[in-house]
């Protein structure tokens, strides 16, 4: 069980930081989809809107799993990690993994857009 301890995640039981990052919040659906997400909801034991988004959510990562894991193993290999090293890396710390990724791909004259602010009109 974790609990909130001066802003930070500790485990109840060892009182070590949690290694989680903190929650991803989603914002509303769009509303065809958040339709289909309330029609889901109500033939499934009209379980509450946000159950079922969390099983939906779960669901898709599921059935997409060797696809991410494809896309991550990519990365991986070209910088010496297995996969699964490189998926733990990006869960408890992005920013370095972003970092690392950077350095291992990017070039002057070749940047490597990650961001949805990046833009590639604005690459030579």
């Amino acid at each position: 069980m974790w609990v909130k301890v001066n802003e930070e995640m500790r485990d109840l039981g060892t009182n070590m930081p949690s290694r989680h990052p903190q929650r991803i919040p989603i914002g509303a659906l769009a509303p065809y989809e958040d339709r289909l997400l309330a029609c889901l909801s109500f033939f499934r034991f009209k379980r509450k809107h946000t159950v079922q988004a969390r099983h939906c959510l779960s669901m898709y990562l599921r059935q997409g799993e060797g696809r991410i894991r494809n896309e991550v193993g990519f990365y991986a290999k070209r910088m010496g990690m297995d996969t699964d090293e490189m998926i733990e890396l990006i869960y408890e710390d992005p920013e370095k993994a972003e970092t690392q990724i950077k350095q291992a791909f990017e070039s002057d004259d070749n940047p490597l857009l990650m961001d949805e602010e990046d833009n590639l009109d604005e690459c030579p």
